[in-house]
């Protein structure tokens, strides 16, 4: 006979089961928690501003598959990891599929920039008040 659970177990937030499960990437937590029976529950609050989500992870199912991750017993897809090659040849494509954005947004910020230091410039050089001709 099995040992009767406590009746107040304080379940693990995403952040929580991150920390315990390091290797694994942070978008597939949830897929990894499926494949080896973790008990989760899906939380649900309404808000003026919409619905939101969240799980939280039962700590023992989390533990158990901390262990099975470290002996390499776990049930994982290859690109789950952060150290297999699958998972870096993912990131080299994730990193190359942003580069565009990323460049956009780098230019969203340069080219205001540079226009207010053009015309802080040419404000500055109309105002008469550094000409040389003021000097004596």
């Amino acid at each position: 006979m099995t040992a009767a659970e406590p009746e107040h177990v304080a379940w693990l937030t995403e952040r929580q089961l991150a920390r315990a499960w390091p290797t694994i990437r942070a978008t597939c937590l949830n897929a990894t928690a499926k494949a080896n029976g973790v008990r989760n529950n899906l939380h649900v609050s309404h808000t003026t501003w919409g619905e939101r989500t969240w799980r939280t992870y039962h700590p023992a199912d989390v533990a158990r598959v901390a262990g099975a991750i470290a002996d390499g017993t776990a049930e994982l897809q290859p690109h789950w990891r952060n150290d297999t090659p699958e998972a870096k040849l993912l990131d080299q494509r994730l990193r190359r599929k942003n580069l565009p954005g990323a460049i956009g947004c780098a230019l969203l910020v340069a080219v205001p920039l540079a226009i207010i230091v053009v015309l802080l410039v040419i404000s500055w050089n109309d105002s008469g008040g550094s000409s040389p001709s003021y000097w004596h």
